[in-house]
């Protein structure tokens, strides 16, 4: 009987020591990722950082799909080519709305350079999902809750960046009272 419970002895000792060695390596391995997550953002700031123009703006709102603009179009539902975004590596962002207005305000990369949240001066803060992001190429989405837009808006003012992404839909006749939600992505390019 002792000679079975030696043996059983040592394999848990050496179970829990195989064990204890095992985090040792994880932690060095979140260390290690972690500088390397680091690195990628600066290289991903470093390539964000310029200004970009739309080439594309694909909408849905709830099973309606439709091309709201392309870059070149005559028969564009909505103008969009006097939108831009200028990041800059500092930090700072200029975002030129569809009217030509200019708002100044921040911008980073969250959740793991997943998203882009841009806080403007205003105090307007807007989080889009980066889908696809090179040298010469942008692709930004965002999804709104259609039902939590305010649509009585008194003042040009009064209208944030996903209220108005519901109203371009509801201008092109893509939204209505009963749309629920929306999802837009825009495709962007280095201005030139």
């Amino acid at each position: 009987m002792i000679c079975m419970l030696a043996p059983m002895c040592g394999l848990v000792f050496t179970s829990c020591k195989v064990k204890q060695n095992t985090n040792d390596l994880s932690s060095k391995e979140k260390t290690s990722s972690l500088l390397s997550e680091l690195l990628q953002d600066d290289d991903l700031v470093e390539q964000l950082a310029k200004t970009w123009t739309v080439a594309t703006v694909n909408y849905q709102a709830d099973a309606r799909k439709d091309v709201l603009y392309q870059q070149g179009e005559n028969t564009n539902l909505r103008d969009f080519s006097k939108e831009s975004l200028q990041l800059s590596k500092d930090g700072k962002l200029v975002y030129t709305d569809d009217g030509g207005d200019k708002h100044h305000g921040t911008w980073k990369l969250t959740d793991h350079q997943t998203k882009l949240k841009m806080v403007l001066n205003d105090g307007q803060t807007v989080y889009w999902d980066v889908l696809k992001s090179a040298h010469n190429s942008l692709v930004l989405h965002l999804s709104v809750n259609a039902r939590s837009v305010n649509w009585d808006v008194q003042k040009v003012d009064d209208i944030d960046i996903p209220t108005a992404a519901v109203f371009a839909g509801f201008f092109a006749g893509i939204v209505d009272e009963n749309t629920q939600q929306i999802s837009i992505t825009y495709k962007m390019t280095p201005k030139s």
